[in-house]
């Protein structure tokens, strides 16, 4: 992964509470699970209530909703994913006949078949179609302020006024800080899905950002140069590994060692890449 943004600790502009780390990790409330959770999950982070270093991104949080800040656009990113997933419910699927459902050989409303690995989480759309799906989730990312953000995104869904929204995502998702291909997958967990950010501007956000937001998450991500090592790893840790590319991009030259196949399912706009090995 290619970027100049220092990563860690981040720090985290609370309004209007006078709080510190301690008295925060302790409360009982959004705020303080969130904070909690983040911390068991290996994620350096500074409450402040004001900016002690010189930084281009911070998240916000204005006593109701997390927001990612880029200061240099004057841009601010926030995730909602039970919106999300409501869109997509709405939008009743002829699920066998989408790319991505064909790509990573699901099965309709069939959760013990349909476990699948986000091994890119990103901003959660992709994440929260395959829910629409009948899936189940194990939902991977490296950057820490893109999980943080997602992390406050999950659990605000998780406690949802819509029941059946929040249960199918206590349910049918979990979040995990890392990398997919260095960690250990639960048993049945055998399909992968792998969606890169590209040098293009091409990425996952597309649809789901405005112009300004995608080029504030393309910054802080960075392009994932290395993503042909990380699909070859990722094939030889899952039986099947679902590649998302935008349509016109070239194909991409997997290491001399790898004993990869594929076949491709393309959408008006996106190929899907099944990668397996024989």
């Amino acid at each position: 992964m290619k970027n100049d943004v220092k990563l860690t600790p981040i720090q985290i502009l609370v309004h209007g509470i006078d709080i510190n780390m301690k008295s925060l990790e302790s409360q009982n409330d959004a705020l303080g699970l969130w904070a909690k959770q983040l911390r068991d999950f290996g994620v350096e982070f500074e409450i402040c209530s004001s900016l002690t270093d010189e930084v281009s991104y911070y998240l916000d949080f204005n006593g109701e909703q997390l927001s990612l800040i880029d200061l240099k656009k004057s841009s601010k990113l926030t995730l909602d994913w039970a919106k999300e997933l409501k869109s997509h419910l709405k939008k009743r699927y002829a699920v066998t006949k989408e790319p991505l459902f064909r790509a990573l050989k699901l099965k309709g409303d069939d959760l013990a078949h349909n476990q699948i690995i986000d091994a890119t989480m990103g901003t959660g759309k992709d994440a929260c179609l395959l829910l629409s799906f009948k899936c189940n989730l194990i939902c991977f990312e490296r950057n820490p302020y893109v999980f943080a953000l997602g992390l406050w995104a999950y659990l605000q869904a998780c406690a949802s006024d819509d029941e059946m929204i929040a249960q199918t995502f206590k349910n049918q998702m979990r979040l995990e800080y890392g990398q997919a291909y260095s960690s250990e997958i639960p048993a049945g967990y055998d399909r992968c899905f792998y969606d890169p950010m590209y040098e293009s501007g091409k990425s996952k956000t597309k649809s789901a950002l405005s112009r300004k937001e995608m080029e504030t998450f393309k910054e802080l991500v960075g392009s994932d140069e290395d993503q042909a090592t990380i699909l070859s790893e990722l094939c030889k840790k899952f039986k099947l590994v679902c590649f998302k590319r935008p349509l016109k991009a070239p194909n991409l030259e997997l290491p001399d060692d790898s004993k990869c196949q594929k076949v491709v399912y393309t959408g008006k706009s996106t190929r899907y890449e099944r990668y397996f090995i024989p």
